[in-house]
């Protein structure tokens, strides 16, 4: 055989029998590496000891602390984010929730809240906070907010959406909030939703704003705001104004 074909053989068999031993080593690192996962995974090295949490204004440390309970003392590397993030997510103030491993023992909680933007009263006369999306927050304790009252039958529970009929009645209540409204406007009653949508600001007094479907609500506004200082500047008693068509106002005044 000729030399050099065997010298190559040679370097062949030498290549093969490095790559076997590599290939060896690699199959061992990985099989030491996932025992010592499990082991870490069984074992209390990682489990939680301390959950830190964002500071909120309205979900307690007592909710933050039953929402995570299940995860202290369970090992971080077995430890499901998702449940607890589902936990979090369920309570009526938590807009969102994100929910982060800290190595060696900590579980830190990341909370985004609601804000209430309205206040709504149910069929049984009990007064809930409600968000700009129409989830229940809880029973109003206050009276700063503008009241919504719906001629729909809902029942309010909190951490759930109200039915979408209110919707527009809240997009409402955040652009009277947000309006720097003149002083010489009437103050605000409630503002009541019809089983369709429709939408009439009560004024104190009586003197309803007619604002019809849950649109182009910040023209209606405008234009009705004007209509009404310039009755009350004349001393005239408004019954109603009607912008259900911003371009067509009509007034009923005696």
């Amino acid at each position: 055989m000729d030399k050099r074909v065997r010298a190559r053989r040679r370097i062949v068999g030498r290549q093969r029998g490095h790559r076997r031993a590599t290939l060896a080593v690699v199959i061992a690192f990985l099989l030491v590496c996932a025992a010592l996962f499990l082991w870490l995974r069984a074992s209390d090295v990682f489990a939680v000891k301390r959950v830190t949490a964002t500071s909120t204004e309205h979900v307690t440390q007592e909710e933050i602390y039953q929402a995570t309970v299940t995860a202290r003392g369970v090992s971080l590397l077995r430890l499901s984010t998702g449940s607890i993030k589902a936990n979090l997510s369920a309570l009526p103030y938590v807009r969102s929730a994100e929910v982060h491993r800290r190595f060696p023992d900590t579980l830190e909680v990341q909370l985004a809240e609601y804000a209430p933007v309205a206040r709504v009263r149910a069929g049984s006369g009990e007064v809930w906070f409600v968000a700009e999306d129409g989830r229940v927050l809880e029973k109003a304790v206050a009276a700063t907010l503008p009241l919504v009252v719906t001629a729909a039958e809902i029942s309010p529970v909190p951490g759930k959406n109200l039915p979408a009929v209110v919707a527009g009645a809240l997009s409402l209540a955040q652009l009277i909030v947000a309006r720097d409204a003149p002083q010489a406007l009437p103050a605000i009653d409630h503002i009541a939703v019809s089983t369709g949508g429709g939408l009439v600001v009560v004024f104190e007094g009586g003197t309803e704003l007619r604002l019809g479907e849950a649109q182009e609500l910040e023209q209606k506004l405008t234009v009705a705001a004007s209509i009404i200082e310039q009755y009350l500047r004349d001393g005239k008693q408004l019954l109603y104004v009607d912008a259900s068509v911003p371009d067509r106002v009509a007034v009923n005044a005696e």
